[in-house]
C-alpha cells in the first residue's frame, strides 16, 4: 500500500532515477523506503535544479499529489542536504 508523504514539511529523498526527457524522475523516502514518481515542479528553476542532480544524491523536498489516479507527485521545493564533515 502506497504512503502519502506529509505535504506540510520537507522530507529527505534519495534520487534513484535521474530526470528523463519528459521531466519525470523517481525518488525514495529515506525514512519509509517509499518510492515516488515526480512529474511536476513548482517552478522551472526547481526543475532545472533537480535535473542537475545525480542518482544517489539526497535532497530535501516537499511533495504534493499531482494526480488522483496514480503515484505521481509535484515537487514544491528543494533544498540540498548538508552532509556532516
Amino acid at each position: 500500500m502506497a504512503q502519502d508523504p506529509p505535504t506540510d514539511v520537507a522530507n529527505e529523498y534519495t534520487i534513484i532515477s535521474a530526470m528523463n526527457g519528459h521531466g519525470g524522475m523517481t525518488v525514495v523516502d529515506n525514512s519509509t523506503n517509499t518510492t515516488y514518481q515526480i512529474v511536476e515542479y513548482d517552478s522551472e528553476a526547481l526543475r532545472s535544479e533537480l535535473a542537475s542532480r545525480e542518482i544517489d544524491e539526497t535532497v530535501s523536498l516537499r511533495l504534493d499529489r499531482a494526480g488522483v489516479r496514480a503515484n505521481v507527485w509535484r515537487a514544491a521545493r528543494a533544498e540540498p542536504v548538508a552532509l556532516a564533515a
